[in-house]
């Protein structure tokens, strides 16, 4: 889905932005996503006994169009979603909305921001070979956050949990904080640190962070989980202490 300073992986669910219809579409509800491309409709087979919703075919919904597309209206919330959008009165039943395709639009809106990245020296002074140097992440709040997305009678609701930041130091070196780290203190310690062993003659390292969050979703009778991931660089230069002779 997104690369901004880094990268987030969504689960990969194509569906076009606007589902065109035959004449025989039934009202029905939409639900709109950028992790899947588009938007999905929910909609009652009149057509089957007890009126329950039969799956269709998003493939042949597109080729039979004839002129009908919904154009879906979506209200977002802080913590939630719900899209409804009306087709055509008919008797066949538009493509079903499934948990996942609900569970992706709940995802897409959980707060997972690229790390933005501290250090200690902070470029552009350099550091120091044999000086611990601090890591930690600014903008992560390092608590769980959920948020809801409904369509139709579907509502799933998905948990995102940080666990872990991974830093590749950039001088084949790699630390795991278990915690966003904190900024630097005089006189006080942190868990989060890198000390280099070598200069970085041939320019600064180029350090990236990663964080990595643990999703879980249920709604609709389903559930599910996966991991998403962000990352970011920066760069810091490293130098040799130099002795002072008297």
């Amino acid at each position: 889905m997104l690369k901004r300073a880094g990268f987030l992986a969504l689960i990969g669910v194509f569906l076009p932005l606007s589902v065109p219809l035959s004449p025989a579409a039934a009202d029905g509800s939409v639900v709109c996503s950028e992790a899947l491309g588009g938007c999905v409709i929910v909609a009652e087979d009149s057509s089957s006994s007890g009126g329950s919703s039969t799956p269709g075919n998003t493939g042949a919904a597109v080729s039979e169009a004839e002129g009908q597309t919904i154009e879906p209206e979506c209200e977002v919330g802080e913590d939630s979603a719900i899209c409804v959008g009306s087709a055509a009165s008919s008797g066949t039943a538009a493509p079903a909305v499934s948990p996942v395709q609900v569970a992706a639009q709940a995802i897409e809106m959980l707060p997972l921001p690229a790390p933005e990245i501290g250090l200690a020296p902070n470029p552009p002074s350099t550091a120091l070979v044999g000086s611990p140097v601090w890591l930690w992440v600014d903008n992560q709040t390092w608590t769980a956050a959920s948020r809801t997305a409904t369509a139709g009678s579907i509502s799933v609701t998905a948990t995102a949990t940080p666990d872990r930041v991974e830093w590749s130091m950039g001088d084949g070196s790699s630390v795991t904080c278990y915690n966003a780290g904190r900024p630097y203190t005089r006189g006080t310690s942190s868990s989060c640190t890198h000390t280099y062993v070598s200069s970085s003659r041939s320019g600064p390292y180029t350090i990236t962070a990663t964080v990595y969050w643990d999703i879980s979703w249920s709604g609709g009778g389903a559930s599910g989980g996966q991991t998403l991931s962000q990352s970011s660089t920066a760069s810091l230069g490293v130098r040799e202490a130099q002795a002072i002779v008297q």
